[in-house]
């Protein structure tokens, strides 16, 4: 699923044009995503015969023009549409309906705080289509009615009927970032199950919700000790379980945040420095053992105080971000990338590819334009690596860096062995 390019549209299904107008404003103005807004069965019929292909969520108003008592939430989750109903009133009645169509959830559209909620949902549906979820459960019920409630999120689901099953599946699937693990199970049970997983998946990689029909403090007590992050007893409410899913995956979410602030650069999202030598010294060093020549390369934007001064720094970091991204697109096959003050250096292990490749994001971005604000202009770049590798990464990046401002001072549009 992760493979294929992911569907970017948002249905809003509304009858009033004031309140889809509002909905979409709040959605377009915190995401990324596109809407599309119907007012009646009939047109909500025609959009998603003809244009739906990109919809991968939709928000309902269940009294609309021809579908008075919700028939419109019915018709789009039978076109395998996830659904959110918005509605101004609630009560037991109400949310009973909700569960039994399987909507994702309701919200009040007088709410701005509601609204809010319903954002962060959207997203999160969105990206769910990138994490593999493993399910351990041998009450063959059980098991379909969790995959079924994961899949209605947008997971992609792999479902193992014991403790053991679940084990190989995440050996074959190391990048799963959710088990959900029941406690009694035959040849490994939950506990033992976790256990095993948290020998090579730590609590901030992959978070375990232990799943159990005993009513016991000792059981919840045992499942946290041994690594599982939360519990949830069976029978669970599906709002229960659907927000404890994704509490965990956002709290997952939130500690690589913290991490990423100290590795990466948040301008371009490569590496910072300071990353870039702690890991690339092993790297390196690892594929001089290997009998390897690891090459350094620095890569610089021309001119970069002058872009600062003529459009400011807007500017300049648009510059960054556009060779970062060219950079990005060529970056098969390098061992390692990073953000510097001055530009960004490569560690690789193939000085012919690394040069080609080089050589091609210089010219893409030679040609290409830059936009900031109501600003447009061109700009170059030069580039060093260093041909016959120093005894280390720091010699070897120093001896790029160095000549890398050498011939920018001479010129621009360069390329220089080091």
């Amino acid at each position: 699923m992760s493979g294929q390019t992911a569907k970017n549209t948002v249905l809003v299904v509304e009858n009033s044009n004031t309140q889809a107008r509002i909905i979409t404003e709040h959605i377009e103005s915190i995401t990324p995503f596109d809407t599309m807004v119907v007012n009646s069965m009939d047109e909500l019929e025609s959009k998603l015969e003809n244009d739906g292909d990109d919809v991968f969520i939709a928000v309902l108003n269940l009294n609309i023009k021809g579908a008075p008592d919700g028939e419109a939430v019915d018709y789009v989750l039978s076109r395998k549409i996830p659904c959110i109903v918005l509605t101004s009133t609630f009560d037991e009645e109400i949310r009973n309906r909700f569960i039994e169509k399987s909507v994702l959830d309701y919200f009040n559209k007088s709410r701005r705080e509601d609204l809010e909620e319903m954002v962060d949902l959207i997203h999160r549906i969105h990206s769910n289509h990138e994490i593999k979820v493993v399910v351990a459960e041998d009450n063959s019920t059980a098991r379909k009615i969790m995959q079924m409630l994961l899949e209605r999120l947008n997971f992609t689901v792999l479902a193992g009927n014991d403790g053991a099953e679940a084990l190989e599946l995440i050996k074959a699937n190391p990048d799963v970032k959710l088990l959900l693990t029941d406690y009694e199970m035959p040849n490994l049970d939950g506990f033992e199950l976790v256990s095993e997983v948290r020998k090579t998946h730590s609590r901030d990689q992959l978070a375990i919700l232990g799943v159990s029909a005993h009513d016991s403090g000792a059981i919840t007590a045992k499942f946290l000790k041994r690594g599982a992050n939360d519990f949830l007893k069976k029978p669970f409410e599906v709002e229960e379980f659907s927000w404890r899913v994704t509490n965990n995956l956002n709290e997952l979410e939130r500690i690589r945040s913290i991490k990423d602030a100290y590795s990466r650069d948040p301008l371009t999202g490569f590496s910072n420095l300071n990353f870039f030598l702690d890991k690339g010294r092993d790297l390196f060093e690892e594929s001089t053992k290997k009998g390897n020549t690891p090459v350094v390369a620095a890569f610089s934007v021309d001119n970069m105080l002058e872009i600062n001064s003529q459009y400011g720094w807007d500017g300049g970091f648009a510059a960054m971000k556009k060779a970062s991204s060219l950079l990005d697109q060529h970056s098969l096959g390098w061992m390692l990338t990073a953000r510097s003050d001055c530009g960004f250096y490569i560690l690789a292990d193939d000085l012919e590819v690394l040069k080609r490749d080089l050589g091609a994001v210089k010219a893409a971005l030679a040609s290409s334009q830059i936009v900031s604000g109501q600003d447009r202009f061109m700009v170059s770049a030069s580039f060093t690596i260093s041909k016959e590798s120093g005894a280390n990464l720091d010699a070897s990046l120093t001896k790029a860096a160095l000549v890398l401002k050498n011939i920018q001072g001479k010129g621009v549009n360069a390329f220089s062995f080091a």
